[in-house]
C-alpha cells in the first residue's frame, strides 16, 4: 500500500503550508527507508520499540537536537494517521530529545546592531533601509518579508499598521513604529513603477528571501558582524520579552503556541555580568 500518497493528502486536507507538508513527507520517507534496511516486516507491523530504536539511531548522528526533535514531530504525525487509519494496532508516540545544552542567544549584540543599521542608513539605498527597519520593528520572518503586498501596508502620520501572511496560512495584523513608517514612505516613493502588487522588487520583480540574505550578508561583511534575518528577529524578540508579556510577543511574531516564544526567554553572558557587576554588600 502507498501510505506516503495517502498521508499526503491527509496532511493537505489539514490545510498545512507547502514547506510543511515537505519536512513531514521527507522526514517521514527517511524513517521508512530506515525502517525497511533493518526488518523485512511491513509498515503494518510497526511498533512503538522501532521508533525508540530510530531516535536512537539520530542521536548517534551529528544532527543538532532541534533537526532530530522536528523529525521525531513528523513521524508521530505519521504514526498517529497510520493508527487512526488503522494500519497499525497501538498507538506509537516517540518523545523528544532533551536539550540540555543551555541556550545560546542567536540574536545580534546592541552595539552590533547599531553598527549594521549605521551602516546601511548610511549608504541611503531605500529599499536596504525599509527591509532593515521592517525587521527590526516588526520581527517577521523572511518569507513574510518578501511576500509584503502593497495592499498589506495601511500608512498615517501618526499610525500604520502591517497585514502580513504567516505559518499555516494565517493573517495577522502588525502596528508599525514610526521609523517603519518613515522607512517604508521613502522607500514607496521611489519604488519602480512595476505592474508587481509586492511591495520589493528588483531587476527581475519581486525579490525573493535568498535576495534578503545577500542583501544583509552584504553589508554584514562590510562591518564584519554576522547576520540573517532570523538574527534580527531574534534580536527583537529578546529586546520585548524583557519588558513585554509572552502572549503579547507570541501575536507579533505569529506563533501558534506560547512555549514557542517561551525560547526568547533566556539568559547572555552580558546580563549575568551586568546584574553581578551592579552588586553592591
Amino acid at each position: 500500500m502507498d501510505y506516503i500518497q495517502a498521508f499526503e493528502a491527509h496532511l493537505r486536507s489539514k490545510d498545512r503550508s507547502e514547506n510543511t507538508i515537505s519536512c513531514y513527507l521527507r522526514d517521514t520517507l527517511q524513517f521508512i527507508a530506515w525502517y525497511r534496511s533493518k526488518t523485512e516486516y511491513g509498515l503494518d507491523k510497526l511498533i512503538e520499540l522501532d521508533g525508540v530504536e530510530y531516535k536512537k539511531y539520530l542521536q548517534q548522528s551529528d544532527q543538532a537536537v532541534i533537526t532530530i526533535n522536528r523529525k521525531i514531530a513528523s513521524i508521530n504525525v505519521f504514526c498517529q494517521w497510520m493508527y487512526k487509519q488503522g494500519y497499525i494496532k497501538e498507538a506509537i508516540h516517540i518523545e523528544a530529545v532533551r536539550n540540555k545544552v543551555i541556550r545560546q542567544y542567536k540574536g545580534l549584540e546592541d552595539k552590533d546592531l547599531w553598527k549594521l543599521r549605521n551602516e546601511i542608513h548610511r549608504m541611503g539605498n531605500r529599499m536596504h533601509i525599509c527591509m532593515i527597519e521592517l525587521l527590526i520593528g516588526t520581527g517577521i520572518r523572511v518569507s513574510e518579508l518578501v511576500g509584503i503586498r502593497l495592499k498589506d501596508i495601511e500608512l498615517s502620520d501618526r499610525k500604520g499598521t502591517l497585514k502580513v501572511f504567516g505559518k499555516g496560512n494565517s493573517f495577522r495584523t502588525i502596528p508599525i513604529n514610526k521609523d517603519v513608517r518613515k522607512a517604508l514612505a521613502r522607500y514607496i516613493e521611489v519604488r519602480p513603477d512595476n505592474e508587481s502588487e509586492y511591495l520589493f522588487i528588483g531587476q527581475r520583480g519581486a525579490l525573493e528571501r535568498n535576495a534578503i540574505n545577500l542583501i544583509l550578508k552584504k553589508y554584514g561583511d562590510r562591518i564584519q558582524v554576522k547576520v540573517t534575518p532570523h538574527m534580527l528577529r531574534h534580536t527583537l524578540a529578546y529586546r520585548l520579552v524583557k519588558t513585554t508579556p509572552l502572549t503579547t510577543i507570541q501575536q507579533i511574531l505569529g506563533h501558534d503556541h506560547v512555549t514557542t516564544t517561551n525560547i526568547y526567554t533566556l539568559t547572555t553572558q552580558q546580563d549575568m555580568e551586568i546584574v553581578l557587576a551592579n552588586i553592591e554588600w
